[in-house]
């Protein structure tokens, strides 16, 4: 680890904000020293620059569209090769400006970089980055915060504005200074009920709306103002109900109140963590997203519930008993869900014998679920009672067996003619070596007879007796022994 690019990240880096900075320096504390080998996963960098791993991922994909990043593909880090490929983040190399550093450290940077191989850092390869784009300005910047009606009222009465009668107290201002003292009226209790339930907890609730709808019946009554039994949510459980409303999906999320996830249902989602982490309740948002449907049917209008879609996504399954089952797949192990894979074969063999397994219209479910998955249907009730997954999973599984098939063929073929290349190409070798062999043979014999008739022209020359005796030996025919 180097400190320039630290230092360029903390001072001098064009960051759009804080968060944008907190992700960078993250990064680069555990990179290489000239920029190179930041990888670090999205969770890792939500956890030190304390923010949502989306929000972490939204970052480094927005730095890099302004280029302060670009995703490493060259001299790579033997630790991040040795990551399975499954769990390898982002290598990211931060482009610090070869501007940026002062010719002897750029020198000394250049040199560390070609003694591992890497070229050199120039104007070329790291050339200078536009300045971070202005943050957008608050559409209200400048207007004064509205008063609440009940803001400035005093506890235990109501603004003279309030009419019709309703419960409570009231405590009239006087015509005029002269006016004596008046004290407080306590009305009767109005024969038509509260306009707000009494099953809303007050301390969900402001204060000031607490005292302007239940003090009134309470001291008519003799008591005090009733509290919620309910207790309320930790800060700890706060940030986790806000972490998962962060993981849903953005056009889901524009559709809830207040684009977050209401009170009412907060206990529901931290149900839905006490047998899974964030991350975990994240991925199964992520994967019901695009698995049960929900994605098309909200694109197509057929969501008409935005909240229970989304409780829909966040919450445990609702067809298994197994805490351990994560829609049909044991989150532990990740094999098959025994439960899950028997309810199916019997909701399949009950749909064979002519029985609807769908639950009645008058059951509080929230959709009927397929016949053959178990998930949820969204949207319209197909026929056969199955989902569009499961009806085009024979086709698609046809395709790719066809698909496999093909590929075998050619194959097949390909291995076909490359052994009849090598057979041709052996009969070749074997043809030309049989060949080269009588070239050589017939070499031998031509040398064996010349040098057989320089041996007779010597001994004519030399001995003629012995060319007579060996003329005379030959004729006789061969020795008798």
């Amino acid at each position: 680890m180097s400190l320039y690019p630290i230092l360029w990240a903390v001072e001098h880096a064009p960051v759009r904000d804080a968060e944008e900075r907190a992700i960078l320096m993250a990064l680069v504390a555990k990179g290489d020293f000239d920029g190179m080998n930041c990888f670090r996963s999205y969770g890792t960098l939500a956890k030190v620059a304390r923010v949502d791993p989306k929000t972490a991922g939204r970052k480094c994909r927005e730095m890099e569209q302004r280029r302060i990043l670009r995703r490493q593909t060259e001299h790579l880090s033997r630790v991040w090769l040795n990551i399975p490929d499954s769990q390898r983040p982002v290598p990211w190399e931060v482009m610090i400006p070869a501007s940026w550093y002062s010719p002897a450290q750029l020198a000394e940077v250049n040199h560390q970089r070609v003694s591992l191989g890497r070229p050199p850092v120039t104007p070329r390869t790291r050339p200078d980055l536009p300045d971070a784009p202005p943050k957008a300005v608050r559409s209200d910047k400048g207007t004064k915060r509205p008063k609440k009606a009940d803001q400035d009222a005093d506890p235990g009465t109501t603004s003279p504005r309030v009419t019709g009668g309703s419960p409570g107290t009231e405590s009239p201002h006087p015509g005029d200074c002269e006016s004596p003292p008046q004290g407080l009226e306590v009305p009767q209790p109005s024969e038509t009920p509260s306009e707000i339930p009494s099953e809303l907890a007050p301390s969900a609730r402001s204060a000031a709306d607490v005292r302007r709808t239940g003090a009134g019946n309470a001291r008519a009554n003799g008591g005090s103002a009733a509290t919620s039994n309910k207790p309320g949510l930790t800060g700890e459980q706060r940030r986790a109900v806000r972490a998962v409303g962060a993981a849903l999906p953005r056009p889901l999320l524009a559709e809830l109140p207040g684009q977050r996830i209401p009170g009412n249902n907060h206990r529901a989602v931290l149900a839905a963590l006490d047998a899974r982490t964030i991350e975990q309740v994240a991925a199964r948002i992520s994967r019901r997203w695009v698995a049960w449907g929900f994605e098309p049917a909200f694109h197509d209008g057929e969501i008409r519930n935005a909240i229970g879609a989304a409780m829909a996504l966040i919450a445990a399954t609702p067809y298994c008993p197994d805490p351990s089952c994560e829609d049909g797949v044991m989150v532990d192990t990740g094999a098959d869900c025994r439960s899950c894979v028997e309810r199916r074969a019997n909701r399949r063999a009950a749909y064979n014998r002519g029985e609807d397994p769908r639950r009645a219209a008058g059951v509080s479910v929230p959709r009927p679920e397929c016949i053959d998955c178990g998930r949820p249907l969204v949207g319209g009730i197909p026929n056969d009672g199955t989902c569009k997954g499961c009806r085009d999973k024979p086709a698609v599984s046809i395709a790719a067996l066809k698909a496999r098939w093909e590929a075998e063929d050619a194959a097949r073929a390909e291995a076909q003619a490359l052994e009849e290349e090598a057979t041709r190409r052996r009969e070749a070798r074997a043809a030309a070596e049989a060949s080269r062999a009588a070239d050589v043979q017939t070499e031998l014999s031509k040398a064996e007879a010349e040098a057989d008739a320089r041996l007779r022209e010597q001994i004519a020359r030399d001995a003629p007796y012995l060319l007579a005796y060996s003329q005379t030996a030959q004729q006789s025919g061969p020795p008798p022994f």
